[in-house]
């Protein structure tokens, strides 16, 4: 038996309808995009910089920009660019240093003597 719909709901689905209708009339495609929780973060602070109040401007922005571009440019854009070097800073290499010490606290013998130059 089909369930009579209330008047809410009657509303909520025309409201449904006439937004995809307009959706469809204006060439509007939902595009589902998946990325890195840190991408989010970044592209809040871009936007703060940059004036933008919604990432859906932001991203159309960026995508007419792109389309915009000559085809060797785009394909710059899309060069990715090498993993940065690895760089272990300050602050890590005490940590590194201060376990190794630790390490061969607790298991003497174990140490690594450079070799003596006697000339």
């Amino acid at each position: 038996m089909a369930e009579k719909k209330t008047g809410a709901a009657k509303h909520s689905a025309d409201y449904r309808d006439r937004k995809k209708a307009e959706a469809e009339r204006l060439g509007i495609e939902t595009l589902p995009v998946e990325s890195a929780a840190g991408t989010r973060a970044e592209l809040a602070k871009a936007m703060k910089v940059h004036g933008y109040t919604q990432l859906q401007e932001l991203l159309q922005d960026m995508h007419r920009a792109f389309i915009a571009a000559d085809h060797q440019e785009q394909a710059r854009r899309l060069k990715k660019p090498d993993a940065p070097a690895f760089k272990i800073s300050p602050k890590l290499a005490r940590r590194i240093e201060e376990a190794s010490i630790t390490e061969v606290r607790r298991n003497p013998g174990d140490e690594i003597q450079m070799p003596c130059r006697n000339q």
